[in-house]
């Protein structure tokens, strides 16, 4: 049962688009692969600013209309010529504000389009579901900043409640701030006042949108953090504190990250902003999310049953698969091996299984490149639903698939020292299995890895006994010695009882 669900969550599906009009900016991104991980298969923005002057004047400039019904114009065109036939559009806070927001949504469906309004409440909660489908249990607030405002909710697992929207949109943060820090302060305070918010103390404070993401690539710059995705980043409030009162200030960063020059512009003012919520809500931590209002319209089109999948599992099946390491016979090597492992606690199986099927996605590539490359999907490529200390085991792993055992400094940083080495656990044990029996069906039903009286035994039933060679004696003992065992291989005549 658990192999079907497995096997449908990484089948392809139809691509599926999301257009955004955002404040700031109006985005096309096309959407393929595991319905429960989709890859993006196409991203595209132009900076439209339908928001800018949005609080003096109450309506979208011409300027900025024009700018963003030609980046549609190109979206839907290029849509056309794809074959992408299922297209959702949605318009958020600048449209929503304007006097003016109707006709310019008039004008979008003339193209071809059925934009959709969202409401500041659908807005939160939506958001709220991208970080419930990319943090699966996720309990705590969202906060989603955008050009045109900033929303607040509170999502409890698989619910959201109690969500606001307020005007503090990075396009709007300047002239707020411009009557000095104490009044912007008091503004801020008065809006939650004023929605009754009294939400997330000792929660963990989710942070979507780009300003925010831009944030987070400072902090983990400054600490030289093994990471370069920002995604599922956490950070203590105190630390994140005295880094927004330095931004805040506008003073040049001593060490510069990569950052494109309109993410370093809004940086003092979402930083602001970033000091006094925390100083209101008082959150646990704060975790940062790349996933938001787009994937929350995704996750919110699935069944119950897809959206109680694994993230991770069904994005590592995907990837293994295209790497032509089928997902069946990860999944079997991952039975195979499970005696050698400490035992999968709450959140542990998905991951020991993503790391088997890794294991084996790395021996389509050259030996040479095998380590490196494969520790690197695992810190480098975005997956969903694990956090930086899965991302450590997913790349220790991915060394001692290699024979490697020694834990790299970087990788203790991201995750406990206990769990690595159970992380290396996994890596030695998908080694010995595959080299092994070459993954093959036959193979892994006429043996199995037990642990008995202090010894790991590697049982084999004839006529597979020539399986048993020099270099697998070598293999079970690494192994064995790792996990303080004896190594013995029992070779067993057909059809015996292998336990």
């Amino acid at each position: 049962m658990f192999l079907r669900k497995l096997l449908n969550s990484a089948a392809m599906r139809e691509q599926l688009a999301i257009i955004d009009i955002g404040s700031n900016t109006v985005r096309l991104v096309v959407y393929g692969g595991p319905p429960r991980s989709p890859t993006v298969l196409l991203n595209e923005k132009v900076t439209a600013r339908l928001g800018r002057g949005l609080g003096e004047t109450g309506r979208l400039s011409g300027k900025a209309m024009k700018a963003a019904l030609a980046a549609l114009a190109r979206f839907a065109t290029l849509l056309r010529v794809m074959g992408v036939t299922d297209v959702e559009t949605v318009a958020t806070a600048a449209v929503r504000d304007a006097t003016n927001g109707p006709k310019f949504l008039e004008a979008v469906a003339a193209l071809g389009l059925r934009p959709r309004l969202l409401s500041g409440e659908e807005e939160a909660i939506t958001s709220a579901m991208g970080v419930i489908a990319a943090f699966p249990g996720a309990r705590g607030v969202v906060a989603d900043l955008g050009g045109g405002s900033l929303e607040l909710i509170v999502c409890d697992g698989d619910r959201c409640e109690h969500g606001i929207t307020t005007p503090f949109g990075t396009l709007r943060l300047a002239a707020m701030r411009s009557h000095g820090p104490t009044s912007f302060a008091a503004a801020v305070r008065g809006t939650l006042r004023e929605a009754n918010w009294q939400d997330g103390r000792d929660l963990p404070l989710y942070l979507v949108g780009g300003s925010w993401r831009a944030l987070a690539r400072v902090a983990m710059f400054e600490m030289n953090w093994p990471l370069d995705d920002p995604h599922g980043f956490e950070l203590a409030p105190d630390v994140a504190l005295n880094l927004c009162q330095r931004l805040a200030k506008g003073k040049p960063l001593e060490r510069m990250p990569r950052l494109a020059g309109s993410r370093l512009a809004t940086l003092p003012d979402a930083a602001a902003l970033l000091a006094v919520l925390l100083r209101e809500i008082a959150p646990s931590s704060l975790v940062f999310s790349a996933w938001g209002l787009r994937e929350g319209l995704l996750y919110g089109r699935l069944d119950p049953a897809t959206q109680a999948q694994s993230p991770i599992v069904a994005g590592i099946a995907a990837f293994a698969e295209a790497m032509g390491a089928p997902a069946s016979i990860g999944t079997m090597v991952a039975g195979w091996t499970a005696a050698a492992s400490a035992g999968d606690g709450p959140g542990r199986e998905p991951l020991r299984l993503g790391a088997t099927m890794m294991s084996l996605a790395a021996m389509r590539i050259e030996p040479n490149l095998r380590a490196e490359e494969s520790a690197g999907w695992a810190l480098r490529k975005r997956w969903i639903g694990i956090d930086d200390a899965g991302r450590g085991l997913l790349a220790m792993a991915a060394l001692a698939n290699t024979g490697r055992t020694t834990i790299p400094e970087g990788l203790a940083r991201l995750a406990p020292a206990e769990d690595l080495r159970e992380a290396v656990t996994w890596g030695l044990a998908a080694r010995l299995c595959r080299k092994f029996s070459g993954c093959a069906a036959q193979s892994l039903s006429n043996s199995a890895l037990l642990r008995e009286d202090g010894k790991l035994v590697l049982a084999v039933r004839d006529p597979l006994h020539p399986l048993y060679s020099e270099g697998i004696e070598k293999d079970l003992r690494q192994l064995a010695e790792w996990l303080g065992l004896q190594p013995e291989a029992r070779l067993l005549p057909a059809g015996a009882d292998l336990s």
